[in-house]
């Protein structure tokens, strides 16, 4: 339960939803192509969103009021991985003068996935795909900090997936893949994952990184 108001929260620590919009005005309007440039505004951005989450304070109209605060507060804190790959695309907009597609639909060998950047915009596939993922929590109310490794298993195992699936869509008409390693790093879509995680002491990001190396080719941003 909220032990203080949503204006008084604003004050010392500003709205997260302005600072949104500063940050994605501030990459447009600087042409502004990478991440390390914005990484000291994009860590305050979320620290502020913690504290709302933290203090159990939905930020002043954002989120759906219509619904229980604690609701609409859950879903506002949920949106931090949409804004990471908005951000991420908008960077590499800024290193290209063909489109990018944001949370685009690719399809693959057996499914449709939702990609969340795809590059170019086209319609044929697209050469890259990107996957991002925003990991862990502070603790707030009765609910303990969720660590960055927090259902880890079944994120890599969709990682795994999803490049897999999205490769063997562009080879259906041959029957060989040779060297299973050198088909997964040469063959369309190029695959990425681009990662942000809110780290605790008990998280081992190396044991992490070696993981998503042993799957896809891998950038991880932590």
């Amino acid at each position: 339960m909220a032990t203080r108001d949503a204006a008084s929260l604003e004050q010392e620590v500003g709205h997260p939803g302005e600072k949104w919009s500063a940050l994605q005005q501030r990459i447009q309007d600087q042409n502004i192509q990478k991440f390390a440039v914005i990484e000291e505004a994009w860590l305050d951005l979320v620290w502020c969103l913690d504290r709302y989450r933290v203090e159990g304070i939905a930020p002043r109209g954002m989120g759906n009021p219509k619904v229980q605060e604690s609701s609409r507060l859950a879903a506002i804190y949920r949106g931090k991985g949409n804004w990471f790959g908005s951000a991420l695309a908008l960077l590499l907009e800024n290193q290209t003068d063909q489109r990018l597609a944001p949370r685009a639909r690719v399809q693959g060998f057996s499914q449709v996935h939702q990609i969340d950047v795809a590059w170019p915009v086209r319609d044929v596939d697209p050469l890259v795909c990107l996957e991002t993922k925003v990991t862990g929590a502070p603790a707030y109310g009765s609910t303990g900090a969720r660590k960055a490794a927090a259902d880890w298993t079944n994120r890599r195992k969709e990682l795994k997936f999803a490049a897999t699936d999205l490769k063997l869509a562009r080879r259906q008409q041959e029957t060989k893949i040779e060297h299973w390693d050198v088909w997964r790093r040469e063959a369309a879509p190029m695959t990425f994952f681009l990662w942000a995680a809110r780290m605790a002491p008990t998280d081992k990001i190396e044991s992490m990184v070696r993981e998503v190396q042993a799957l896809v080719k891998s950038y991880v941003l932590g």
